[in-house]
């Protein structure tokens, strides 16, 4: 791929981070053996090691970008920081033939270069140097976890991206920018990216992730940990959340304690806690119903724990009229919380495997 935009695409705590963290490490041991080798040349002329030079980094704005790049805070590796201030350097020796007197110190220029310049000359400066060296890279961009009232300031990001991308892709850099599934609409940019979408972990992959980092399914027991990882629908953030909140509640028992079961999770992590952290991808579904979410929250939650039920028998059980149950189920089925069958003259109505 050469000038390619890709939109890594997930839930907020799905691991969308931690997904660009494994691509970066891959293709830095890739970069690292590539360069080991003689030099292999393509047919445009381009060395083969240049196709896994990648730069991985947290969005940010022009202003607060530059200035943890020269001040050492950014995420860029130390060697990408060092070529950014070379060329930075290279920049200011092109306008002040005098650069011996004219270098870069302590993050800033030195006084005597900024007294000759005004800021729209150094920001100037210093794009110019940014882009010199993200040329005919991979740059992988992470972007903040938005709120449903940050739609304004993710647009403006992704703003900045797009300018970034367009103008680095005749120089054939590739971006693949993380994007938050739940803000994933309504931006002429989304349409423009090849979208790769992370699904969230099943279950079973969840509790197995436990059991192999502490050796086991201890305090909890194994159910007791299903449980969780269902709650969680497949986030890796909540499911280490609700894991935390069940062992502060174990832990208050006064009676002699055995292993943390279902019961003591489903006391812990109460359906308002599901719902809350369920609101932001709710809100596009449900944006003027205020009760609506904790309904949701609700039925999905009694149909995991039940499995596939007819849609009369599910509305009797949890108390709701039928015709309130089929609006919620046809809301939930079109954006694939749940699956619908017809069976006679009902339905089959069954939690999506996530």
């Amino acid at each position: 791929m050469r000038g390619g935009i890709i939109g890594l695409i997930g839930l907020q705590g799905v691991g969308k981070s931690n997904a660009l963290y494994e691509i970066y490490a891959a293709r830095r041991n890739a970069l690292d053996q590539a360069r080991r080798q003689p030099p292999e040349i393509d047919t445009h002329g381009v060395r083969l090691e240049d196709d896994y030079d990648t730069v991985l980094f947290k969005w940010r704005r022009h202003p607060e970008l530059f200035a943890s790049l020269l001040m050492g805070t950014h995420e860029a590796s130390s060697e990408f920081r060092l070529e950014y201030m070379k060329s930075l350097s290279e920049e200011i020796a092109e306008r002040f033939p005098r650069g011996d007197r004219r270098s870069i110190h302590g993050g800033n220029l030195n006084i005597e270069v900024e007294a000759e310049l005004d800021k729209q000359t150094i920001g100037r400066l210093r794009e110019i140097s940014w882009l010199n060296v993200l040329r005919r890279k991979t740059i992988l961009i992470d972007t903040p976890d938005y709120s449903k009232t940050d739609r304004r300031m993710m647009a403006k990001d992704l703003e900045g991206i797009y300018w970034l991308w367009n103008t680095l892709a005749e120089t054939g850099a590739n971006v693949v920018v993380a994007v938050q599934k739940e803000m994933f609409c309504d931006h002429f940019f989304f349409d423009k990216m090849q979208r790769i979408e992370l699904e969230p972990l099943r279950p079973e992959q969840m509790l197995e992730a436990y059991k192999r980092r502490f050796f086991g399914s201890e305090p909890f027991t194994e159910e007791a940990l299903l449980t969780i990882a269902r709650m969680s629908r497949g986030i890796f953030r909540r499911y280490l959340r609700y894991i935390t909140l069940t062992l502060d509640l174990w832990q208050t028992h006064l009676e002699p304690r055995g292993p943390a079961s279902p019961a003591t999770v489903k006391e812990a992590v109460t359906l308002e806690r599901l719902t809350e952290d369920m609101q932001l991808e709710l809100a596009e579904i449900f944006p003027r119903q205020s009760e609506a979410p904790l309904e949701a929250v609700r039925l999905m939650t009694h149909l995991e724990e039940s499995g596939p039920q007819k849609q009369s028998q599910l509305a009797e059980e949890l108390g709701m009229e039928r015709y309130k149950a089929s609006r919620l189920l046809a809301k939930l089925e079109l954006h694939r919380y749940i699956t619908r069958e017809r069976s006679g003259t009902d339905k089959i109505v069954s939690a999506t495997k996530r």
